[in-house]
């Protein structure tokens, strides 16, 4: 069995992952604190694999982006708990190379497995465990959702010849149900900010609703700043819901990937940039020789011509997005056209809702009653064929 997650697979261990245990393994600040002794080889960690990392739902914790061993996460069942779990219960055990920590993936991890042992498995409670003195431990186990339940004294930890003090945390199904959590991320327009998304607290009233302030201006800035984000603020939620506005959506569609978004609400989505800056250099009568030799050219309109920035969009083309998208669109928008706007929602399998006489700022009343019954139709239609 093979898990996803936003940024991790879940597989099984498979000996070729002995030369990347044994680089994580054979740290000392990892395996003793833990309740196991460092790996002394690329041999040991390959007969660790075999016999102890082959077990049922032990998984190797693995990047994405090359499927590389870096930690471990497993269940272990009630005959083989570290504490006294009952026939419905499980254990929950971790750990993962100190070059990634704080960085959320064990978290990650551990909110995966629980959804696996307690929707697909059936099982009531969830136990882990942690020796004393274990702090960042303790921290991923709280974040999880975890509650201290009781303390063994004296306890043989017979892999390390030692007897340590264990402190176990334990949740409930019903618990970890009641603390499954949706956000939604509002990303404003130029002139905009994060104020902008109290207006969006009413539409969502089961969520939490959070303006994002991001502070870089262009696409190859807000990719970082907007990717450490959402990778912070998703991980102590299930799903993350992205409201973004004019070039807050195109800025969102550069920056983020499916994974990290559920569906997305683009209100006057700026999604041909190439087409606005040269009809921008044409309003100015500037000629691609000119700004590549000059670089950056201001304009009577307020807004600087940037080589750099055309080369980007050109390079980096936002068709590819994949996320559930729907479009809202005014009639009478002066940045983007009408045909421009259907063909890129055609590209990306977007719906497209289009106001009569609405402008790019949606802001009158009437503009903002619509808006609202286009968020609150479309929300109740994704819920519903959810629950289908």
């Amino acid at each position: 069995m093979i898990f996803e997650t936003k940024r991790l697979i879940l597989r099984p261990w498979e000996e070729s992952d002995a030369e990347s245990l044994y680089e994580y393994a054979k740290d000392p600040e990892v395996g003793p604190i833990a309740g196991w002794p460092i790996h002394t080889s690329v041999e040991n960690s390959k007969e660790i694999i075999r016999h102890v990392l082959s077990a049922k739902n032990t998984f190797a914790v693995c990047l994405k982006e090359d499927n590389r061993a870096i930690g471990s996460v497993g269940l272990i069942p009630p005959a083989q708990s570290h504490t006294k779990a009952s026939e419905n219960e499980i254990e929950i055990g971790y750990w993962i190379g100190v070059p990634f920590w704080g960085k959320g993936f064990i978290p990650e991890a551990v909110r995966c497995l629980q959804k696996y042992a307690f929707e697909e498995l059936g099982y009531q409670a969830m136990w882990c465990g942690y020796y004393d003195g274990n702090e960042k431990s303790k921290k991923c186990q709280e974040k999880c959702g975890f509650r201290y339940h009781h303390t063994e004294y004296g306890k043989p930890c017979i892999p390390m010849s030692d007897v340590r003090t264990e402190h176990f945390t334990r949740i409930e199904k019903r618990e970890w149900e009641s603390n499954k959590k949706d956000i939604v991320v509002y990303i404003h327009g130029k002139g905009g900010s994060a104020e902008e998304a109290k207006h969006y607290h009413s539409l969502f009233p089961q969520m939490d609703v959070v303006g994002f302030d991001y502070k870089a201006t262009t696409p190859w800035d807000c990719k970082d700043e907007f990717s450490r984000y959402i990778t912070d603020i998703s991980m102590n939620y299930d799903s993350v819901i992205l409201i973004a506005n004019s070039i807050g959506a195109f800025f969102s569609m550069n920056s983020f990937t499916k994974e990290q978004i559920e569906r997305a609400y683009f209100i006057s989505p700026i999604v041909d940039m190439e087409n606005m800056i040269t009809n921008m250099m044409q309003w100015e009568n500037v000629t691609s020789e000119q700004l590549k030799e000059k670089g950056i050219i201001p304009t009577s309109f307020g807004e600087d011509l940037s080589w750099e920035y055309l080369q980007y969009v050109k390079s980096h083309s936002i068709d590819n997005w994949d996320v559930k998208t729907h479009i809202l669109y005014g009639e009478n928008d002066s940045f983007t056209s009408k045909d421009i706007m259907k063909k890129f929602a055609q590209k990306i399998g977007a719906t497209v809702t289009i106001m009569k006489n609405g402008e790019h700022w949606f802001h009158t009343e009437e503009q903002m009653e619509f808006l609202d019954n286009w968020i609150v139709k479309n929300e109740y239609s994704d819920v519903e064929k959810q629950l289908i």
